[in-house]
């Protein structure tokens, strides 16, 4: 295994994404990269699932080695003259693709094998990971990855140049990248083109120096608290609310025309070239939703991290949230939940951390921000109220701020999750025994005359 690349000290990981504006010939050129990295996959998934099968009949090699990236690219050059072949014509079509989409493609399938022969053997977390399955033009993204070869932005500031593809105009200005590159503080890593909706990009994977930066306001630590109705609600603790970001609802507002061109394309007969173009209009106006979307959280990332000194941000299971089923209301529940995007402003704040010198707190997952009061302490159920009053001290509270506000004293609360004993409550324990009846005052009573069970 190759060693895993490492940052330097004071130089950090940076994307840059533009997107192209290829010509039609151009067009075909970079579809059948596409091609070539999905032709590599199914080749390198195929040799896989084939050492598999020979294994268990008996027949492999006794020396037989693993599937290896450097293993499978030598093969693969062994092979590509019987593989690459058009059925129609008897050409050999390799020459027409860049060695390093057949690379990325053979990249992909050891990487998602190993990680299945992993998950095999619970060695990382998350869902079961089955076997690679073979990718399909239509059901698989378009994308290839160049490491080595033509990876540049040209002086004109209005171009790139990659593999096979030559000079590819682009839609916005790369000065940014090219001016960083000219002094010396960036280098690129790699390139990955990738098609978007109906659009094409370039997303540039760079080396940037840093110079050592800190927030306007160092001292300060605040509370974000995300949500459906608001995007973010940030607090500082002593009960001042700062600001209170809206949310887009990208969705929501684009979901009426929608729901039209959805139905506009239900009219027409699959494969026809009306029935394309209909297609085409709804991937812009999802597009566009992602943009919004993408957009706002940025701009408000941004201004926390160049800011405040101290962020505490909440640990949301987004993805737990978004599988609720069975109550009343879940499935537009579901869709607003997605429409906020809540678990990108974490995922933000991580990355931009390295690069603003702001300290990021991620406060536990099971910490009830929105239930404890932030005048007296006293937890209450709240369920979905938007505004709720204390039955402690009487103290009227809006969800949003008041969870802002507990969130930004989660440093010095010193609060823990804890079991019914008062021990902490391991995450992700092991079920070494299966299930077994509650004991103590951990069971059921259904009929109190009836004691404890």
């Amino acid at each position: 295994m190759a060693p895993r690349f490492a940052v330097p000290e004071g130089w950090s990981l940076q994307a840059f994404s533009f997107a192209l504006d290829p010509s039609p010939e151009l067009l075909q050129v970079l579809a059948r990269q596409f091609g070539g990295r999905r032709k590599a996959f199914n080749w390198a998934v195929r040799q896989a699932k084939d050492g598999i099968e020979a294994y268990h009949v008996g027949l492999a090699e006794p020396d037989a080695a693993p599937p290896s990236f450097y293993g499978l690219r030598q093969r693969w050059n062994q092979a590509k003259d019987g593989e690459c072949v058009d059925h129609e014509t008897g050409e050999v079509w390799w020459p027409e693709i860049s060695k390093e989409a057949f690379a990325d493609g053979i990249r992909g399938a050891v990487d998602a094998y190993w990680r299945w022969q992993k998950s095999r053997k619970g060695a990382i977390e998350g869902r079961r990971v089955g076997f690679p399955r073979f990718k399909r033009k239509g059901r698989d993204d378009d994308r290839f990855t160049i490491t080595t070869g033509t990876m540049r932005v040209n002086p004109d500031r209005r171009s790139v140049s990659l593999p096979k593809a030559g000079t590819v105009r682009t839609c916005e200005n790369t000065r940014r990248l090219e001016r960083l590159i000219t002094l010396g503080r960036a280098r690129i890593l790699a390139v990955t083109v990738r098609r978007r909706g109906t659009r094409i990009f370039a997303i540039f994977r760079v080396l940037v120096s840093r110079r050592p930066a800190a927030p306007a306001q160092p001292e300060s630590v605040v509370g974000v608290d995300v949500g459906v109705r608001r995007l973010a609600t940030v607090a500082a603790a002593d009960g001042t609310v700062l600001q209170v970001a809206n949310n887009p609802r990208a969705l929501d507002h684009e979901l009426g025309e929608l729901r039209r061109a959805c139905r506009a394309r239900s009219r027409r007969k699959p494969g026809s070239i009306r029935y394309k173009e209909a297609n085409r209009q709804i991937t812009r106006l999802h597009r566009r939703i992602a943009d919004v979307r993408t957009d706002a959280i940025s701009k408000l990332t941004t201004a926390l991290a160049k800011t405040h000194g101290t962020v505490v941000v909440e640990t949301l299971n987004a993805a737990g949230m978004l599988r609720q089923k069975g109550l009343p209301g879940a499935r537009s529940r579901r869709r607003r939940l997605a429409d906020a995007g809540l678990a990108q402003v974490r995922a933000r704040l991580r990355y931009k951390q390295a690069w603003y010198g702001y300290r990021l707190v991620e406060a536990d997952r099971f910490y009830p921000s929105s239930q404890i009061c932030s005048k007296c302490d006293m937890q209450t159920a709240i369920g979905w109220a938007e505004e709720w009053d204390c039955p402690g001290c009487a103290a009227h509270h809006h969800r949003d701020e008041n969870a802002a506000v507990n969130l930004a004293r989660y440093p010095d609360s010193g609060w823990q999750a804890v079991g019914p004993v008062g021990s902490r409550v391991k995450r992700r324990a092991g079920g070494k025994t299966g299930p077994r009846p509650a004991r103590g005052v951990e069971a059921p009573n259904p009929n109190p005359e009836r004691g404890a069970a």
